[in-house]
This record gives C-alpha cells, sequence and structure tokens, in this order.
C-alpha cells in the first residue's frame, strides 16, 4: 500500500507517496544506487546524491511537492538552494531505507 509522508522541507512542502512494500525491480534500483556509492573514493556529498537519487526515484509513486513537477528525475530536481536540497535528500534517502529494512511505522488496522 503507498505510504503518503510530508515533506520537511520548507523549501518544497508536500508529500511524496512511497511505494511500500518495494518490489523487486524498485529494491534492485535501491540496491544498486548503495552498491555505486559505496565504490566512491572520491568526490563530494553532490557526487553520492547523484548515484543514490536514482534508486530514490525507482521507490516513489507521486510528488507532491511544490515548485516540483509531478514527474521528478536527474533534469529537474533541485540541486540548490545548496542546504535545502540537501535536506530534501536526505529525507528522502531515511524514507526509502526505512521502507526497504522494514523499520517504517506499520499501521495496526485494528488501532
Amino acid at each position: 500500500m503507498p505510504k503518503k509522508i510530508s515533506s520537511p522541507s520548507s523549501r518544497w512542502p508536500g508529500a511524496v507517496i512511497f511505494s511500500e512494500p518495494l518490489n523487486m525491480s524498485q529494491a534492485l534500483a535501491w540496491e544498486r544506487a548503495i552498491r555505486a556509492t559505496q565504490a566512491i573514493t572520491e568526490g563530494t556529498s553532490t557526487d553520492a546524491e547523484a548515484m543514490l537519487l536514482p534508486g530514490i526515484f525507482a521507490c516513489i509513486d507521486k510528488w507532491e511537492l511544490e515548485g516540483l513537477p509531478e514527474t521528478v528525475d536527474m533534469t529537474n530536481f533541485p540541486a540548490s538552494p545548496r542546504r535545502e536540497s540537501a535536506k530534501l535528500v536526505s529525507w528522502l534517502i531515511g524514507e526509502v531505507t526505512s521502507i526497504y529494512a522494514g523499520t517504517a511505522e506499520v499501521e495496526d488496522p485494528n488501532g
């Protein structure tokens, strides 16, 4: 069942709808992105983010963030202002990691 989560970014408020659970293609895209970042011996945080974003994009069903189109990819994902962009990426990484690892809060259907 998709999981809608509110953005912590004041620059791009709204929500993102993540797939949950991830399907095999999504999990593979996320694992490949993680492995790509682990192979970096030199580079910046922007390099690492650029390697992780395709794995993140694969795990998102819909974008509902102000100022971003409904379909987000490497050509239109915001890289600046840097602090807000990094905050957005960090949040997305945390959410995908949580879903992938199974640590996302599970709603009790009887609760």
